[in-house]
């Protein structure tokens, strides 16, 4: 039995004229310039299947100079096609030596099947229990072995750590789980893999083996705990994070074995995946993260590297290219990823954005933005101790002791009011970047800034006082409280 990747269609794409359909590893990979986007509703999925194909590009371009310019005008086919032909055994998902992105090993070993399900991360699987599915381990339905491919690329990548107790206790997260991750996108398939290879090194290129060119893991390695040190983007977009064997019947599954796979180390330097950010932080410098309480602008300083902040090689590769160019036009990016909470998975996220070159070198502009979240943090902070005044003064009334903090909080976060303030602001500050990366305007940037700020503020106070009410409790706590707003809108100064 076979199912090879490079002849069978299973990476869903659009075309540039429009049209949906699945597609061939080789169908992506030698016509690029054929396709617009990857086409799948699913976060981890859209990013995995990127990482994917840029593994297989790295490999096959190998360590050219920088930037990679000539790959947006001429595709190396040739050079592709003969890689993926070197390799071909390694892309079938079925060989029974050399399973793509499996362990041929797990067959002999005594583990129990588990159902499709345990690879897909927004399906319920054993106590991994989500409200919107009811999926049953004993009844999985079957499942076509292009989805099972699709299933396996991102779970490799995503998994969240915690107990796995197969052949070792648990399992860590995969590589590309917990990080915020940046893909600058181009109008074609050609476009968006030439704007992220990164260039390499000719010695960390030697070393920066994908998995389907490493060895087969054996049972005593996966039960030792096997380490691996990440050595570059094609190391690490197949990392084995996971041992998986599928267990197909005829051309579809229900049941697979799975088991904890290698124990991924960082080299030494924390920018190591090239689609995410470093930040600087009291224990050195680290990834950034996806937060459950962040949205991406609130951390446009890592993005574009002002301040300590380095930007994802990705988009300085991405910029680099446009500079080259003289094209000014902003680069377009998908930011996102997977946040997990030990082996709970909490949030998603995948956003569209544009960013003008000109913010990644210009320094002016660097500092326009910073003093622009700068003032947003310092908004946001005010306006949660005056809540929590308001909330706390109308808790109060009639009582000589004062309110329980937990009390208060729960009452303020009740109302959302911060949360409104924050999510006003998100679509004003893309506007702030559109605008400096256009016109080059700080002054006047700021300037609408701050009043928008303030705009927000008001708005935010006026939705907490109107949830209290009309009655003399509510109007007594909100005009106690009311100076602490006017002295925030009074010290907003860009």
């Amino acid at each position: 039995m076979t199912f090879s990747l490079l002849t069978e269609p299973w990476i869903p794409l659009i075309s540039v004229d429009g049209a949906r359909r699945e597609a061939s590893l080789s169908d992506a990979l030698l016509e690029p310039e054929r396709w617009r986007a990857i086409d799948s509703s699913i976060p981890v999925e859209i990013l995995s299947l990127h990482r994917l194909l840029l593994a297989i590009a790295h490999r096959a371009v190998g360590p050219d100079p920088d930037p990679r310019i000539d790959l947006l005008s001429t595709w190396p086919r040739q050079k592709i096609q003969s890689y993926l032909e070197r390799w071909r055994d390694h892309f079938d998902l079925l060989h029974p030596k050399t399973p793509f992105l499996q362990v041929a090993a797990l067959a002999d070993t005594q583990l129990t099947p588990s159902p499709w399900t345990r690879l897909a991360l927004d399906r319920s699987s054993g106590a991994a229990r989500l409200l919107w599915d009811h999926s049953v381990d004993a009844s999985p339905v079957l499942l076509s072995l292009g989805e099972v491919a699709r299933l396996l690329v991102a779970h490799l990548q995503f998994a969240p750590g915690g107990l796995v107790k197969a052949l070792r206790t648990s399992a860590v997260r995969g590589p590309a789980s917990g990080l915020l991750l940046l893909l600058p996108v181009g109008a074609t398939l050609q476009q968006t893999l030439s704007l992220a290879l990164v260039p390499q090194a000719k010695s960390r290129y030697e070393t920066d083996l994908p998995a389907w060119e490493r060895p087969q893991l054996t049972v005593e390695e996966l039960r030792a705990g096997k380490k691996q040190v990440l050595e570059g983007p094609a190391h690490r977009y197949t990392l084995l994070s996971r041992a998986v064997l599928l267990q197909p019947t005829g051309d579809q599954l229900t049941h697979l074995l799975y088991a904890e796979g290698v124990v991924a180390t960082d080299d030494s330097s924390p920018a190591a995946d090239s689609m995410a950010a470093v930040i600087q932080t009291k224990k050195g410098p680290m990834p950034l993260l996806l937060s459950e309480r962040k949205a991406l602008w609130r951390d446009f300083q890592a993005l574009v590297g002002s301040g300590s902040a380095t930007p994802a090689a990705t988009l300085n590769h991405a910029s680099a290219i446009r500079q080259e160019l003289g094209d000014r036009r902003p680069i377009d990016l998908l930011a996102g990823g997977l946040l997990p909470d030990q082996a709970k998975i909490l949030l998603w996220r995948l956003e569209e954005r544009r960013i003008a070159p000109a913010l990644l070198n210009q320094a002016g502009l660097n500092h326009a933005t910073d003093r622009a979240l700068e003032l947003a943090e310092k908004a946001g902070t005010g306006l949660n101790k005056a809540l929590y005044a308001l909330f706390s003064e109308w808790l109060a009334q009639g009582s000589q002791q004062k309110p329980d903090p937990k009390t208060v909080r729960s009452l303020q976060d009740s109302v959302q009011a911060s949360a409104s303030f924050w999510s006003a602001l998100e679509p004003a500050f893309w506007l702030l970047v559109h605008d400096l990366g256009r016109s080059g305007d700080s002054e006047s940037a700021l300037l609408q800034w701050r009043e928008t700020l303030k705009a927000a503020i008001r708005d935010a106070w006026q939705q907490a006082t109107t949830s209290l009410g009309l009655d003399g409790r509510a109007l007594a706590a909100a005009g106690t409280t009311s100076p602490q707003i006017g002295k925030l809108l009074a010290g907003l100064k860009v």
